[in-house]
């Protein structure tokens, strides 16, 4: 009966021993390493021991040392990568070395439309025999055409067009500066400095503005698009420079919005 006793007494001892072992603290090092190659270190890598409230980070070659039981549960976390939390027998069955996976993201498929300028022709929908019906303008004035011109020699004063793009060909009349600079770097024979004067004369950005609806970076491109002859720059009229200015917008959008 005594003996019975010593026997399960011991037992009792031995088997308080082993689960005191087991909860015992010590001091561990281990080691972060990427899941796709265990040769890469982790720097960095949060490393929480979640049941004792404590943790560490890992330092540039992955390591980090940080006290733990086998019953303590880990947890490791890593901006791109995924959280995981683990027992720390489980981690010393890795051999305290543990493999990071990176986090994947899907992402939704998006659309993105852009806005294309809404325009509203001028011309009358039923048919007619003025040849001028289909363009989004008026036909001219009437006036000499010498009149319509810039002219290195004449004023250029009066409205060239009638109607619904009259306000545009008033702009034109209103720049007597720009066509007495045209006019001085013509008989300087300044060629380059010529042609961007009578460009920006006719192709006038907020002119161009105004007859496109483009603004902004766009509109630049679009001025940047147009190549015009000299010998248009120096024979045209209002009504022909608007009408010039929609056929390269024509050609723009076919280009550039297809």
């Amino acid at each position: 009966m005594i003996l019975k006793k010593l026997i399960l007494l011991s037992l009792i001892f031995f088997g308080l021993l082993g689960a005191a072992q087991g909860q015992e603290l010590r001091q561990v090092r281990g080691r972060v390493v990427q899941a796709t190659d265990s040769l890469r270190p982790l720097p960095y890598v949060q490393v929480l021991n979640r049941t004792r409230s404590s943790g560490t980070v890992s330092d540039l070659e992955g390591y980090f040392s940080l006290r733990m039981s086998d019953e303590d549960k880990l947890e490791f976390r890593m901006i791109g990568y995924q959280d995981t939390t683990i027992l720390v027998s489980d981690f010393a069955r890795m051999g305290y070395r543990f493999p990071m996976k990176e986090k994947v993201v899907v992402m939704r498929p998006a659309t993105i439309r852009t806005t294309r300028p809404d325009y509203k022709p001028f011309a009358p929908a039923e048919k007619s025999d003025d040849p001028y019906v289909g363009y989004r303008s008026v036909r001219p004035s009437g006036l000499d055409p010498v009149e319509q011109k810039i002219g290195l020699t004449t004023t250029g004063s009066g409205a060239a067009l009638e109607g619904a793009v009259t306000q545009f060909a008033n702009l034109f009349s209103k720049k007597e500066k720009q066509r007495k600079k045209i006019r001085e770097l013509k008989a300087k024979a300044a060629f380059e400095e010529y042609y961007n004067a009578l460009f920006n004369y006719w192709f006038d950005e907020k002119i161009v503005a105004e007859l496109t609806g483009y603004r902004g970076g766009v509109l630049k491109d679009f001025l940047a698009f147009c190549k015009p002859s000299l010998q248009f720059l120096e024979e045209t009229n209002e009504y022909n420079a608007i009408l010039t200015i929609w056929k390269y917008q024509e050609q723009y959008e076919a280009l550039y919005y297809r």
